[in-house]
């Protein structure tokens, strides 16, 4: 194959690769629009449902946990379970085992929006879905945790990092090094 070629082999799929990319950014936000406009019709604002869910599969988490299960900061989760409390679908306690520790439970209404949720979610997968065959969807599944796993190995390895500041490779925060004067990460906004 004559360089030319190759060059055009080459920006053509670079190119294919950043409309991939950049569509399944476009469906992540769609579907989450559409979930988000489900769950308004219950009360609940985006990210509600995930720690009502995470607290379904196992109640009485702190909120570390909580937000270790979701894959998000602590600060975030505080204000959603606060959220939530003022609307009766959680409470807090103290542990038994270490009163210095908060535990977060469902309440009965919680318990009860449970499967309110559960519906909104198949309500936007069928809307997501309905034009794809099973083997489609499985097919899919595969090719989005090859593109899932090369992103977190890029992830990992801090090559994903602006200004060669490297990551902590098991929490992916900055490394000490590069933290803002003072040494605190830079505050989480919501």
């Amino acid at each position: 194959m004559s360089g030319k070629k190759k060059n055009k082999t080459k920006k053509a799929k670079r190119t294919a690769q950043a409309e991939a990319l950049s569509l399944i950014n476009q469906v992540a936000r769609n579907a989450r629009t559409a979930l988000s406009r489900h769950l308004l019709d219950l009360g609940l604002y985006a990210g509600q449902d995930g720690v009502m869910l995470a607290l379904d599969g196992n109640d009485g988490q702190t909120p570390g946990a909580i937000a270790a299960s979701l894959g998000v900061k602590a600060p975030t989760i505080t204000k959603t379970i606060g959220r939530l409390a003022a609307q009766g679908f959680v409470r807090r306690e103290g542990s038994k085992e270490d009163g210095r520790m908060m535990l977060v439970f469902l309440t009965d209404a919680g318990r009860d929006q449970i499967k309110s949720v559960r519906k909104s979610q198949r309500r936007t997968e069928k809307a997501a879905f309905a034009d794809l065959k099973e083997k489609d969807v499985a097919h899919l599944l595969d090719l989005l945790a090859k593109v899932d796993a090369g992103i977190a190995a890029d992830l990992r390895s801090g090559n994903a990092v602006p200004n060669d500041r490297t990551l902590d490779p098991e929490t992916l925060e900055p490394q000490e090094s590069d933290l803002p004067i003072g040494n605190s990460p830079v505050p989480e906004t919501d």
